[in-house]
């Protein structure tokens, strides 16, 4: 071999090894850039999220402590109303319904901003007693069932919690089904959770053309924050399934 085209050829593997590490320091480079979006996005719904839940344990606390108090204070003085015509105690009567409905509703409204099930007792406890208050008002026969410790940190019990209230919340409004099964259990360094209605399932992108896949996003936002896998199996008249991989650690 000629020293020129020795040369050339040097030239060319000095001209490939440079454009090899420019194109692997560009893919390493995109890699990191892609990464860091990721985090940042992950960060900014972790914010809104705690936002969110701050603002519920806010209104929840007021709620139970100032509005609470303040109509039960309102009825007492009410039932010591004294009146001997029939009309006015019909008026007391009715006040004091209203006033008990009225207390009955606002309970209900903090319980479900702030369940103080979940804060002193956990989640499955919480859960519990969920299903537990939704079977005595809705037709929907909702089973759940759970095994091994599931104990996780607070911000992930709350985050699992919100994720079935969700669930839960749309079999009861648009799934028209009448059995909702929940399982959750442990299986080695990871929290499995899976539920499954034998309602009228949905076209999934009909409901983003519709703009009802917010039930959807708000799942897939709490599952990115738990660093959980996400997927759903849903066919028109066929029910809906949804699946949870959830990290421990």
């Amino acid at each position: 071999m000629h020293t020129s085209e020795a040369n050339f050829y040097t030239a060319v593997a000095i001209a490939a090894i440079v454009l090899g590490v420019i194109i692997i320091y560009f893919i390493i480079s995109m890699i990191k850039h892609q990464r860091r979006n990721v985090d940042l996005y992950k960060q900014k719904i972790k914010a809104e999220i705690a936002l969110l839940e701050n603002e519920r344990k806010r209104i929840a606390t007021d709620l139970h402590d100032e509005l609470g108090p303040l109509l039960s204070a309102v009825r007492i003085q009410i039932n010591h109303l004294e009146s001997d015509i029939d009309h006015d105690k019909k008026i007391v009567g009715f006040a004091t319904k209203h006033i008990d409905d009225i207390l009955t509703k606002t309970r209900e409204i903090s319980y479900n901003l702030l369940p103080n099930t979940l804060v002193r007792q956990g989640l499955v406890k919480a859960l519990q007693e969920l299903v537990g208050k939704l079977r005595d008002i809705h037709k929907l026969d909702i089973i759940f069932r759970t095994s091994g410790d599931v104990k996780l940190n607070k911000e992930s019990e709350v985050n699992i919690y919100r994720m079935l209230q969700e669930i839960i919340h749309n079999t009861i409004k648009h799934a028209n089904a009448s059995q909702l099964l929940i399982e959750m259990k442990r299986q080695d360094n990871k929290v499995l959770l899976m539920s499954a209605d034998n309602g009228n399932g949905f076209d999934y992108e009909q409901q983003v053309k519709n703009n009802n896949g917010l039930g959807l996003i708000s799942l897939q936002s709490r599952a990115e924050v738990l660093n959980s896998t996400f997927n759903f199996i849903s066919e028109p008249g066929k029910g809906t399934q949804y699946f949870f991989e959830i990290p421990v650690n």
